[in-house]
């Protein structure tokens, strides 16, 4: 209690200490109004009459006049409101100018967002004005804390520094863990978490095989795609919903946020060994690893990716973890290699066996000292041993499976060579040209990074330039990193995600060397988080006034608020700026989750009333996407659910029956059908970049929404 009245009364002492420079901020904020109004006005009227388009004739005067009143806000207070510090002087002027606009404008989007949650109760004026002493407070306090702060170089002890930053990371550390656990849960049985379409395919396969009553063979409703993967992640979508008996999203998707966790604490654990049993490095890595866009994205839907990086990286953990008795094995761990290899294998595919080999030899032959004669005398025999124990144990699946021919065609040649279809020179050209280049694969370490990106780039070129002075199983990991992507540069078709399995590997990378980034390139990471949860708070605004604010959890509001307060103050705080990435990055999932939520009950589901009426009942449902129809089982469990193509105006007529329902989709606006028993709202996507503009405007309800009704087939009306 004493702590926090010392705090008020320091806050109160600042504050009457800033009163002078607040009003001479509040002077020069007086002549940028002015400054604004008039070249708005000269624009519109004079400069600008050439654009035809009033709105964007108006928008184009808007924007120059706030730069041009924003510049000289920013000149005025660097010569007369802060012109006592040191930092005002000194400072690079864009440099300066850069971070003074980005005040700025954090200032106007707390004007728009407190104006727009206001209006609701009082009048717009009354908002308005609220919203620009809001505003203006804050402009000033990011100004006089960052732009133009007081740096004082005397008196610093590194040492202490290096101490008290110790200090405040560990606790921050598993603070964050705990926020990843929480971000990773929420949402879990939401229809709206980010996936890919891929899940879909995968829950339709497991349903119908559920439905035979037996492990194998794979079946489905589609033609020749009952063996797209290898059956392991079936099976346990089949222990974890009961052969189907509980059947829910959560009960498929639980055991992937169990792989990605167990796969983070290999991270946490290698970063802890590598680092001469470093805690702090440990968590670290755990953290970077389950902060990644791409560990988030595909770390929790029932899809192929958390198991099969878990066996793939637990080899490679496997080998660094037992280190030198891993290298020298002639049997035991290569044939415990072999055993992790194949479950990888039969996570995903027998594919996998030419990046673990491929990375495997690579680090024999340099714990070899690059002998090739060593290398073919120690370890040749177990590397192939390994790869042995690894196609036995997938060939399992073709000995057990009653119909190994469809595995043959659908999956070795349909699923795997198809990929390198095309020809020589279709494949050269791919190669270095289009969206499946060898350029964009490269950049998709840093797309599946997320709002890690920019230290991951960071760490990448401090390795590169310190090359010489990595220890041995940073070196290790850097080879891993790379064996993989030169193998999936390989197949015609490149993705990203092929890139998933090294994740962990560079994960442990920065947990090693972030100290030695700069720290602009954490602060980089948290103007991306800011930028981000910006337009979901300003969604959720509009949202909440177009359907109420009940549309969301109460807790929506304080944790969108508390994650931009966050980010800011890990931008602002020294200390903090690298420490608090991670658990920033997990804050802007949390809120983006908690957002999407809003889609969810009640208004994403049908009525109690409109399930039961078509229980028992077949429901045609509109599918632009393979499987997409599978989601409605979740929505309409006691229902069969069947899909047919949305370029279709209606279910085919030589299949449909008597009694047969089917889910029309319309705009918001629109009037209901004839007949209709029940609706829901559902998100749209693939948006116009129009559609995108009306909906920053204000225009939500009209481009986001659509619903869903249940309707007789005889009673459908064709939009």
């Amino acid at each position: 209690m004493t702590q926090a009245f010392h705090s008020i009364l320091a806050v109160i002492a600042w504050s009457w200490r800033q009163r002078h420079r607040f009003f001479q901020f509040g002077l020069v904020g007086i002549t940028g109004v002015a400054i604004n109004q008039v070249v708005i006005w000269l624009c519109q009227e004079r400069l600008y009459v050439g654009v035809s388009d009033l709105s964007l004739r108006l928008n184009l005067a808007m924007f120059t006049g706030i730069i041009i009143g924003m510049t000289n806000n920013f000149y005025w207070n660097r010569r007369w409101t802060w012109k006592d510090r040191q930092r005002a002087r000194d400072l690079p002027i864009v440099h300066q100018y850069l971070q003074y606009a980005t005040a700025n404008w954090a200032g106007i989007l707390v004007q728009v967002a407190l104006t727009n949650l206001l209006v609701v109760w009082i009048p717009y004026l009354l908002s308005n004005l609220i919203g620009i002493a809001f505003a203006s407070l804050i402009n000033f306090v990011l100004n006089d804390l960052w732009t133009y702060r007081h740096v004082r170089t005397e008196g610093i002890d590194p040492e202490q520094q290096r101490l008290e930053q110790a200090r405040l990371a560990l606790p921050l550390a598993i603070t964050g863990l705990v926020l990843a656990l929480c971000t990773y849960l929420h949402g879990l049985g939401s229809l709206h978490i980010l996936s890919n379409g891929d899940e879909l395919v995968y829950m339709q396969i497991t349903h119908h095989t559920a439905a035979s009553d037996q492990w194998l063979p794979l079946e489905s409703g589609m033609d020749a795609m009952r063996n797209t993967k290898p059956p392991l992640l079936f099976w346990q979508g089949l222990i974890t919903t009961n052969w189907g008996d509980q059947w829910s999203l959560t009960a498929l998707r639980w055991p992937s946020i169990a792989w990605t966790f167990a796969t983070a604490l290999m991270c946490g654990l290698l970063a802890w060994r590598i680092t001469g049993r470093n805690a702090l490095s440990g968590i670290l890595a755990a953290m970077f690893y389950l902060a990644f866009f791409s560990t988030y994205r595909y770390g929790r839907p029932y899809l192929t990716n958390p198991a099969e990086t878990f066996w793939v990286f637990g080899c490679f953990f496997t080998m660094l973890w037992w280190k030198p008795k891993s290298f020298n094995s002639r049997f035991i761990f290569p044939t415990i290699i072999g055993l992790l290899a194949g479950m990888a294998l039969l996570s995903k595919s027998f594919a996998q066996l030419v990046p673990i080999g491929v990375a495997l030899a690579w680090w024999h032959l340099h714990w070899n000292h690059w002998n090739l004669a060593a290398f073919a005398r120690r370890s040749l025999a177990g590397l192939v041993w390994t790869a042995v124990v690894a196609l036995a144990m997938f060939s399992l699946w073709f000995v057990f499976d009653p119909d190994p021919k469809s595995i043959w065609s659908e999956f070795v040649m349909g699923e795997n060579v198809g990929k390198m279809a095309g020809g020589i020179s279709a494949w050269i050209a791919g190669f270095f040209w289009g969206g499946n280049s060898v350029w964009t694969l490269g950049a998709s370490w840093f797309l599946n990074a997320g709002l890690l990106a920019f230290p991951l780039f960071g760490v990448s070129v401090e390795c590169w330039k310190h090359r010489r002075a990595l220890v041995d199983d940073e070196r290790l990991l850097w080879m891993l990193v790379f064996a993989i992507f030169i193998v999936f540069c390989i197949p015609a078709q490149r993705s990203g995600r092929y890139l998933l399995e090294a994740m962990p590997a560079l994960a442990i990378l920065m947990a090693t060397r972030w100290h030695h980034v700069g720290r602009n390139a954490f602060m980089l990471s948290h103007f991306a988080a800011i930028i981000v949860l910006i337009p979901i708070g300003w969604l959720s605004i509009l949202l909440a006034r177009e359907l109420g604010v009940g549309a969301f959890e109460w807790w929506h509001w304080p944790l969108v608020a508390g994650s931009l307060a966050f980010a800011l103050i890990a931008l602002l705080r020294t200390r903090w700026t690298a420490m608090c990435a991670a658990p920033v990055a997990l804050a802007v999932f949390l809120s983006l989750s908690s957002f999407l939520s809003v889609f969810d009950a009640p208004l994403g589901l049908f009525s109690a009333q409109a399930v039961e009426r078509v229980k028992g009942q077949r429901v045609w449902v509109p599918e632009n996407f393979r499987s997409v129809a599978e989601l409605h089982r979740f929505l309409l469990p006691q229902s069969t659910v069947l899909g047919y193509s949305s370029s279709l105006a209606a279910p085919p007529a030589e299949q449909v029956v008597a009694g047969d329902y089917r889910v029309l989709v319309l705009p918001l606006s629109a009037a209901k059908p004839s007949g209709a028993i029940g609706m829901r709202i559902e998100m749209t996507s693939r948006h116009t970049p129009q559609e995108i503009w009306e909906m920053a405007i204000g225009n939500v309800q009209e481009h986001l929404f659509c619903r869903e009704w249940i309707v007789p087939i005889t009673a459908a009306t064709h939009p």
